[in-house]
C-alpha cells in the first residue's frame, strides 16, 4: 500500500497545476485512477466486488460510462 500513496503522490506532482480545475471531487478521483492505471497497469489493490480480477483501465471506462 505505501507504494501505491507514493505513486499516487507522484501522479499528483507531475501534472499541471490546471489538471482538476472545474471537476467536482468524484471527477478527480476518477482522473486520478486513469492516471494511475495508464501508467502502473491494474490496480493491484482493488479487487473488484463479486470477483477476482483486479480493476483495470477497461473496467473504469465502462464506470464512468467514457468508452474513448
Amino acid at each position: 500500500m505505501a507504494n501505491v500513496k507514493q505513486r499516487m503522490i507522484d501522479i499528483v506532482n507531475s501534472v499541471p497545476d490546471n489538471y482538476f480545475d472545474g471537476l467536482k471531487p468524484t471527477e478527480m478521483v476518477f482522473k486520478l485512477m486513469m492516471e494511475y492505471i495508464k501508467r502502473y497497469g491494474e490496480d493491484e489493490t482493488t479487487i473488484l466486488p463479486g470477483t477476482d480480477k483486479h480493476l483495470n483501465y477497461e473496467t473504469l471506462k465502462e464506470m464512468i460510462g467514457n468508452n474513448n
